[in-house]
């Protein structure tokens, strides 16, 4: 079978993953199961979801959100401008290899990111979700690389915090255009 023949599925299923998500359980049709994917009664993944408390044991623990492993000292964040601009994320870091291939493979990567006209299947503003996470996608997405990260707890206004990463100046920021990775680090600050 070509790259270009076969279903979705099958393309998806063909693509040579990195062994780290390789390793990652798989979903009934065969997917890679990230690390934070939050998981439905009966332990179906959500794969629009994250799970609250292994995202966070991700930022804090400083473990990959997509194959769980520990970062490397050189660490990729995958954001909007907000992120890029505050250094704030509530996704957590991931291996450079793991949020290069989310962002680029035109089979097996996320989505979200691939198609710049994605938009959250559910709806946003009828079930909970943290005051920080956007009700939109936003226009651009960025891959930033940072040698560090924090975790920090935010307090919300409901009085519930949120841990998200607060990381340490960009060593280099990319924009991801639909699958291809373009020099952006004009846009950071000095």
């Amino acid at each position: 079978m070509s790259a270009d023949s076969g279903s979705a599925i099958e393309r998806r299923l063909a693509a040579q993953l990195p062994d780290p998500i390789a390793a990652r359980p798989k979903d009934a049709r065969g997917y890679p199961i990230s690390f934070v994917t939050a998981l439905e009664a009966g332990g179906t993944p959500d794969f629009t979801e994250l799970d609250g408390p292994r995202r966070a044991k991700a930022i804090i623990e400083h473990l990959c959100g997509l194959c769980g492993q520990p970062l490397p000292l050189v660490r990729a964040v995958i954001g909007g401008p907000q992120v890029v601009e505050h250094h704030l994320a509530m996704d957590p870091p991931m291996c450079v290899s793991c949020a290069v291939f989310a962002a680029t493979h035109p089979a097996a990567g996320c989505p979200f990111l691939l198609n710049p006209s994605a938009r959250y299947r559910k709806d946003r503003a009828t079930r909970p979700s943290s005051p920080l996470v956007a009700q939109e996608r936003p226009q651009r997405m960025y891959l930033a690389r940072t040698f560090a990260h924090e975790a920090i707890r935010l307090a919300l206004p409901d009085g519930s915090e949120e841990v998200m990463a607060r990381c340490a100046r960009w060593t280099s920021l990319e924009e991801i255009r639909s699958g291809q990775l373009v020099d952006a680090r004009h846009l950071i600050s000095r």
